[in-house]
């Protein structure tokens, strides 16, 4: 992907703040380590706010990034019968319901 010149600077300072993000994740959970207790309301309630962003980035990437590349921008599944968009449908109905039964039963 081409930038326009006056936007040279913007993947350096992406790769910098992509560089960065480690160690200052890592700086803060030492800084915080001493002071974290696991039984607190507190540390109930941003565990909940984190695994609850995680779950929405999780959910984002399945249905937007990985099924609309093989449902909407897939020659195949465009140009294909009725019948083989049903058979992609079901089957993976088929593998969210095996899926969420491994996570139950694991």
């Amino acid at each position: 992907m081409d930038l326009p010149a006056k936007y040279s600077y913007v993947p350096i300072i992406g790769a910098l703040l992509y560089g960065i993000t480690t160690p200052l994740g890592i700086a803060v959970g030492l800084g915080v380590r001493t002071t974290y207790n696991p039984g607190s309301t507190t540390a109930s309630i941003v565990s909940g706010i984190l695994d609850a962003f995680s779950s929405g980035i999780l959910i984002y990437t399945g249905l937007i990034e990985l099924l609309a590349h093989e449902f909407l921008f897939n020659k195949e599944m465009i140009n294909g019968s009725n019948a083989k968009l049903a058979y992609a449908i079901g089957c993976l109905i088929l593998g969210c319901g095996i899926m969420a039964l491994l996570g139950r039963w694991v």
